[in-house]
């Protein structure tokens, strides 16, 4: 009985032990993060105080404030999951070591100590004043982030539709005059108008979508995938193939909206590296979902073409060895750019990998990165 004891003791010890280890990381990750975004913090209001910065740097200084903002918070939510693991995994050692204990004083054993506190709780303890009030700074962090996502949508707001709906009153009073002048090309301007008018509903309808698609509330997963690739598709000119196995079906809200946004940005990212297509693909299991998207580019055997280039190399006797290798470390060289330029940026599979981790899914990056494996619980 004691042996099994000690036993599960020990394992839950060695788990609590490799927690404690990515808990450091995330706690380091997350100081890290709100450091870089204190001092962009400053930056941009530095930048609206002076008006010194042009509008572009502006624009980049808000995208780049609300990217570290995301990013805070994914490893935030990361944080919130391993502290709940150490919770369970606390109370369960501190039963096992009570009951170890009383068979230890039963037989007139030593007994063991109290278990010490995990990094995670040691550091929520610290961060609610002893209460044991879960993530003090949590509020300040969802605050920090409703507000650089307000200024985002203003922006966007002020650079599209706010700047059609301008345009569009500036050509109605074209068109009012000629109609006054009783001018015949009023009816021209009228088309044009009309055309401006619909461009600007356009560009509200996406930028909604954009923000919280609809239809990804009203019907699902899927049907919002799939809209999403035609629309990006249709937009660069790039055929963006959706195919879908399985019986579809609703998942938990914020597991849709993680996948949802993943495989949107994986699609972005690979539509702006040109390929000649690319495909998405969902496989709907009875546990899982798998959403993969995959840059189409054509796949080389680098291995026969080295082969390849050995043999002739071989053939060619009046080659020096010298030359034959500053040959083959260019050849390598322009493989390796080739495989960067079809790969998703690090970045973006760094930001979309702490959003995987932080919901309890699985990212995966297979051919040199240009395939991104994206695995869901359906449950949790």
């Amino acid at each position: 009985m004691r042996q099994e004891l000690e036993e599960d003791i020990a394992r839950i010890e060695s788990e609590n032990g490799e927690i404690d280890m990515l808990m450091e990381q995330v706690l380091v990750e997350i100081e890290r993060h709100e450091c870089r975004r204190s001092k962009m913090e400053s930056q941009l209001g530095a930048a609206e105080t002076s008006g010194s910065a042009s509008p572009a740097e502006l624009a980049e200084l808000r995208d780049g404030l609300l990217a570290l903002t995301r990013r805070e918070m994914l490893f935030d939510a990361q944080r919130q999951v391993l502290e709940g693991k150490q919770r369970v995994l606390a109370r369960f050692l501190q039963r096992l070591v009570e009951i170890d204990n009383s068979l230890a004083a039963m037989a007139g054993g030593p007994t063991r100590p109290a278990p010490t506190a995990s990094v995670g709780l040691r550091a929520l303890a610290e961060a609610s004043g002893g209460s044991g009030a879960p993530g003090l700074n949590q509020p300040a962090m969802e605050m920090r982030s409703q507000e650089d996502l307000r200024r985002d949508i203003v922006r966007q707001l002020h650079d599209g539709p706010a700047q059609s709906i301008a345009n569009i009153g500036l050509q109605a009073e074209i068109v009012e005059r000629l109609v006054q002048r009783d001018d015949p090309r009023a009816l021209d301007e009228v088309d044009s108008l009309r055309q401006m008018v619909q461009a600007a509903l356009d560009t509200t309808k996406g930028f909604i979508f954009e923000i919280r698609p609809m239809v990804l509330d009203d019907l699902g997963l899927g049907p919002t995938i799939r809209r999403t690739a035609d629309d990006r598709g249709r937009r660069a000119g790039i055929n963006v193939e959706y195919d879908s196995h399985g019986i579809e079906e609703r998942l938990d809200s914020d597991i849709e909206s993680a996948v949802y946004r993943s495989v949107d940005e994986a699609i972005g990212g690979f539509i702006a590296l040109q390929p000649p297509s690319v495909l998405v693909r969902m496989d709907w299991g009875e546990r899982e979902l798998v959403a993969t998207v995959e840059g189409t580019w054509p796949r080389f055997n680098t291995e026969g073409q080295s082969e390849a280039s050995d043999m002739a190399a071989s053939r060619s006797v009046e080659t020096p060895p010298a030359l034959l290798a500053m040959m083959e470390e260019k050849r390598s060289a322009e493989r390796e750019a080739d495989r960067a330029a079809q790969s998703l940026t690090p970045e973006m599979v760094s930001e979309i990998e702490s959003r995987a981790r932080a919901l309890g899914m699985t990212l995966t990056m297979r051919d040199e990165g240009q395939v991104m494996e994206l695995v869901a619980p359906k449950r949790r």
